[in-house]
């Protein structure tokens, strides 16, 4: 197996980091303000990593999470 770029390693962090979020939203009463918080985070972290690229992060995890607490959290 070959070893994976540090690059690569980051953005796997990345993706385990948006679902984990996800998780938080749907199935726990994790709140939404701690929610926010952690989106923020991992948004830093994407910038960091990829900045020419934050208006895909937006439209897919951004987007993403805020279908989620639209679906899963309206009535807070």
């Amino acid at each position: 197996m070959p070893d994976t770029s540090p690059i690569d390693r980051r953005a796997d962090e990345i993706r385990r980091k948006t679902e984990r979020i996800a998780v938080l939203i749907v199935s726990s009463d994790y709140p939404l303000v701690d929610i926010a918080i952690e989106r923020s985070n991992l948004r830093d972290e994407a910038e960091e990593l990829f900045p020419e690229r934050m208006d895909i992060y937006d439209r897919i995890y951004e987007s993403r999470f805020d279908r989620l607490i639209e679906q899963w959290r309206n009535e807070e």
